[in-house]
């Protein structure tokens, strides 16, 4: 409904359920971060697939930040596990107060020609793939307005940026799997810091509810819709941010 990464409410939610499920506070956010990166995997790839039928992904772009996407999302992953979970669930709810005020001020970047620099791909697809899988977001909220800065519709750097975090969302995956192996006290069903029953549940209920957020998005007032969602993530920022 709000057209932004999922992985934005998975996370702090999926912090919430397992603190009164009572997992090892130790990795209780990791777990989350990665859980909502493999959810991303499933949602992902059916956005990118519904955008590449309406020709709007720009494929060029994608193979072109593609090398150092999966690199960034790699060092993603294995800076995430460095973290303790307070310290990944402060930068979490950091992240989220940033994006609410971006959206509640209405601040986008003017258009431009996008003609980029040298180093420029590389450089920008290593942050957007580390930013991403560490914060188990996907890159969307990422992707989609360095896109527009260079010039892109709005339409093309959505669905391009759907395109770009299914990448991520595998590559994060696999990484936090690996770093999760030598943790310890994890929950059962778990494969390193992902969380298998949750992520089922959430990816089934995720394409069938996708749909109707996409329908409620277009009857209701986008500037309402925008400024609600904003304030909703400044108060689970917030929340985040403190404990």
């Amino acid at each position: 409904m709000f057209g932004i990464g999922g992985g934005i409410i998975v996370v702090p939610s999926l912090v919430l359920v397992f603190t009164a499920l009572q997992f090892n506070h130790n990795t209780l956010t990791h777990i989350a971060v990665g859980t909502s990166l493999a959810t991303i995997m499933v949602t992902g790839s059916a956005a990118a697939w519904a955008h590449h039928r309406h020709q709007a992904v720009l494929w060029p772009l994608v193979w072109r930040l593609l090398p150092s996407i999966v690199v960034g999302a790699v060092i993603g992953a294995v800076f995430a596990d460095s973290l303790s979970s307070d310290r990944l669930r402060q930068l979490f709810g950091l992240l989220q107060i940033i994006l609410a005020t971006k959206l509640f001020l209405n601040l986008s970047p003017e258009r431009s020609d996008f003609t980029p620099y040298k180093f420029e791909m590389p450089i920008v697809g290593t942050i957007i793939g580390s930013l991403a899988s560490c914060f188990g977001i996907g890159g969307g909220a990422l992707t989609g307005p360095y896109l527009i800065l260079r010039g892109q519709t709005v339409v093309q750097s959505v669905a391009t940026a759907s395109a770009v975090g299914v990448p991520i969302a595998i590559t994060g995956t696999i990484g936090f799997i690996f770093t999760g192996l030598d943790a310890h006290d994890l929950p059962t069903w778990n494969s390193g810091y992902v969380y298998w029953p949750a992520f089922f549940s959430i990816s089934a209920a995720t394409l069938v509810f996708a749909p109707i957020g996409t329908r409620l998005a277009h009857r209701l007032d986008p500037v309402v819709l925008k400024k609600s969602f904003a304030l909703l993530l400044m108060v689970i920022g917030v929340k985040m941010l403190l404990g």
